[in-house]
């Protein structure tokens, strides 16, 4: 069965943003990230352009942002 969660069409759902707003909200404070700040917009776009790319894995968009 399909988990209804997780979303295969890069389209982000609620539930979708909720862990890319986790993942952000990590990787900004590991990095001494002002959330607001020009590093936290890209750091958010790259977020999305990840997602976009088919990675919907929690652990491998952390790892890519965390040494990007």
């Amino acid at each position: 069965m399909i988990d209804p969660h997780i979303s295969k069409s890069s389209v982000a759902y609620p539930d979708d943003l909720v862990l890319l707003k986790r993942i952000y909200d990590q990787v900004c404070e590991e990095r001494g990230i002002t959330r607001g700040s020009p590093k936290a917009s890209e750091l958010a776009i790259e977020a999305m352009k990840l997602f976009s790319a088919g990675i919907f894995d929690e652990g491998t968009i952390g790892r890519r942002l965390r040494h990007r």
